[in-house]
C-alpha cells in the first residue's frame, strides 16, 4: 500500500519554479495523509518509515541528524518510502532491503532532483557535488547517489 503522491517537492510546479525538497510541504503531506511523524532516539538509524496495518509513521533520530541537511536528506529518502510503499521488514533479506531502499531513493531523486534541476543548478556554476549538496540544501553523498542513478542508471550526461 502506498500513499499518494506530492510529498515534499511540487510535481506540478511551473517550469521556472525549482522542485526543491520542502520540509514544510513534507510536514504538510504527513498531516494530510495521517502520517505520523515521531522522534524516536533510540532508532539505530537516522530516520526510518514504518507501517502498521494502514497507519504509517515517520521516525527520526534527532540524536542522530544533527544538522537541518541531513534532516532534510532524511526526509527526503523517507518521502520515497512513502510514495513507493517500498517498505520492508526489519528481519528482510539484504536484497529485499537494497531493493526498497533504491527504490525510495529513485523516487526521490525523480520527484526533487530531477536531470533538470541538476542541469539548471549546473549552468549556474554549481558542478561539483559539494557545490550541488548547498545550493540543494542536502548531504553531498546524497547528491553523489542521485548523480550516480542519473548517469549509471538513466543514461543521463551532464556534460551536455
Amino acid at each position: 500500500a502506498r500513499l499518494p503522491r506530492s510529498c515534499g517537492c511540487s510535481e506540478e510546479a511551473p517550469r521556472e519554479r525549482q522542485l526543491m525538497f520542502s520540509t514544510s510541504e513534507f510536514y504538510s503531506y504527513c498531516r494530510t495523509h495521517d502520517v505520523d511523524i515521531i522522534p524516536f532516539d533510540r532508532l539505530p538509524a537516522e530516520a526510518t518509515t514504518v507501517r502498521y496495518h494502514n497507519a504509517y509513521a515517520v521516525g527520526l533520530n534527532f540524536l542522530k541528524l544533527k544538522t537541518v541537511r541531513q534532516m532534510r536528506t532524511a526526509m527526503l529518502h523517507e518521502s520515497g518510502h512513502l510514495h513507493t510503499g517500498a517498505l520492508h521488514k526489519v528481519d528482510s533479506p539484504f536484497q529485499l532491503v537494497a531493493q526498497n531502499e533504491h527504490r525510495a531513493d529513485a523516487d526521490a531523486f525523480r520527484r526533487c532532483l530531477p536531470p533538470e534541476e541538476i542541469r539548471q543548478a549546473m549552468n549556474q556554476g554549481y558542478t561539483e557535488p559539494w557545490q550541488l549538496a548547498d545550493y540543494f540544501d542536502l548531504d553531498e553523498d546524497y547528491i553523489k547517489k542521485a548523480l550516480h542513478y542519473w548517469t549509471e542508471c538513466r543514461g543521463i550526461d551532464f556534460n551536455q
